[in-house]
């Protein structure tokens, strides 16, 4: 509290200055009223001059206090040695304990356009979106704040703390509770007469030493940390466009795990969440571990087939075309089908009409794996190509699953269509061995008539005369193998 009058007339010189721009940072601030050589002491004046200057220059950043936010505070803020209740903002840091969420709301747009006939909904969103959020996050100790319409970035100092306040922010933009448990809270009441049933997906990143965070001159997050949080939010877009869902770094996850062995959350201790191993991921420049939190208890079969999806990534990343990827890749459709609630869609394709079930993807799967095993290669790609159509055509089916299905089966098709031109060579440098004479002739005719002649050429395609058909698949595996790459990627390129 300012109360004499050179306290109030240094107040106001400083408050002009400050609002003129005239101080990069606090420290700057003090260091002038120091040269002041004032005859009373300042320290009043410069603790109601920080306040003003956090308003002015810290963004959403300006919450923070050290007693609220304690451990954020620790984080976040180079302490002036003579204020300790004052400081500046780190502009550039790697450090462990901050952690970012990056949430997007589905159907924002829609709602707003829908509703602006009706103010009184839209300022409910909005009231929500910019105080709502807030309260969330101060309930555990974490910043939130409202980003370009309908985005929110949430700032935490532990991966618990970030976790339970996205969780908690979904949960109130859900009409229905997405976790049964008082350890995760709702506000939901005060606004399910208005607004309707959004769902949001979001992206968690944190707990990294070397990832680095940036703090712009007017408060704004940047930097690595940020745009993992980011990318992770597209890519749950990506992987579900409909429902709510949250992907988080390897080591959120491992933060987490390790923060509740040392004090149990709410979260924890209730068992509220399983954690879903979804592998690497590839953004522009980096690739990330990432894990998806599953916390919809209809969705914990996904855990049964998680072990299979971990034996195919493994196998990708040391390059196993040659022997272990299509088997693999097989084994984890099979465990999909074997896993998920029972299914079924009409798949139309030229006028036909087919029915997708579980029985039926499962028996798609096993001819592949008969194929592949008689060394069938070109019959093997070709169902495992209609199985990627199908696995594609279950909206149910995870999409996660069907991206690696979709990608390793072009990567197979390139290899079939190289086989069969090396498999056509070798047919006519031996068509001697292979046919008797009158089919010879046939079969050089057939090439005309190209149904006679795939008809010849599947026979041909069979004959021993051709040799080692797996060394043959082998060598092409060996000199197509850059363009087998494969990586799970998300975003621009």
């Amino acid at each position: 509290m300012l109360s004499s009058a050179a306290e109030l007339k240094l107040f106001y010189h400083l408050s002009e200055k400050m609002m003129a721009g005239e101080f990069q940072t606090f420290s700057a601030l003090i260091d002038y009223v120091v040269a002041l050589k004032l005859t009373f002491k300042p320290e009043a004046v410069i603790e109601r001059s920080f306040l003003l200057f956090k308003d002015l220059r810290w963004g959403f950043l300006k919450e923070l206090s050290r007693s609220e936010y304690g451990k954020l505070w620790k984080e976040l803020i180079l302490l002036h040695p003579d204020f300790p209740s004052a400081g500046d903002l780190k502009r550039n840091m790697s450090i462990s304990n901050i952690y970012i969420a990056m949430l997007d709301i589905h159907g924002y747009t829609r709602f707003c356009q829908e509703s602006k006939g009706n103010l009184s909904r839209l300022r409910k969103l909005d009231d929500f979106l910019h105080e709502g959020i807030r309260k969330i996050a101060r309930g555990n100790h974490a910043l939130a704040n409202r980003e370009r319409g309908d985005e929110i970035v949430v700032v935490a100092s532990s991966a618990t703390d970030c976790i339970k306040t996205t969780f908690e922010i979904i949960s109130t933009f859900s009409k229905h509770a997405v976790v049964k448990d008082r350890a995760v809270g709702t506000t939901r009441s005060d606004y399910s007469i208005i607004l309707p049933d959004f769902k949001v997906t979001a992206g968690i990143a944190g707990g990294n030493l070397t990832t680095p965070l940036i703090i712009t001159e007017s408060g704004l997050l940047s930097g690595f940390l940020l745009n993992t949080a980011a990318r992770l939010q597209t890519l749950a877009n990506e992987l579900s466009p409909k429902d709510s869902k949250i992907i988080t770094t390897n080591s959120v996850y491992s933060s987490f795990v390790k923060e509740n062995k040392v004090v149990k959350s709410d979260l924890f201790a209730s068992k509220l969440l399983k954690f879903f191993n979804m592998g690497p991921v590839s953004f522009k420049g980096t690739k990330v571990n990432c894990y998806e939190i599953i916390f919809n208890p209809r969705e914990q079969y996904r855990l049964n087939y998680n072990p299979a999806l971990t034996t195919l990534q493994e196998s990708l990343r040391q390059k196993l075309w040659k022997g272990r990827v299509f088997p693999d890749l097989l084994d984890l459709v099979l465990q999909v089908c074997g896993a998920m609630p029972a299914f079924a869609v009409d798949l139309v394709r030229g006028g036909d009409r087919q029915k997708v079930t579980n029985d039926s993807i499962t028996r798609l799967a096993e001819q592949a794996r008969n194929h592949y095993n008689g060394e069938n290669y070109p019959a093997a790609v070709a169902d495992l190509s209609r199985l990627a159509e199908h696995v594609d055509s279950v909206p149910e089916f995870d999409r996660l699953i069907v991206r690696y299905v979709t990608e390793v089966s072009r990567r197979f098709e390139l290899l079939a269509a190289e086989l069969a031109q090396r498999l056509e060579r070798e047919i006519l440098s031996k068509i001697d061995v292979i046919f008797e004479p009158r089919y010879k002739t046939v079969y050089e005719k057939a090439q005309e008539y190209i149904d006679t002649y795939e008809k010849l050429k599947a026979f041909a395609m069979k004959s021993n005369a051709l040799g080692n058909k797996k060394s043959t698949w082998y060598s092409l595996v060996e000199d197509k193998k850059e363009d087998l790459k494969l990586e799970l990627y998300s975003g621009k390129r």
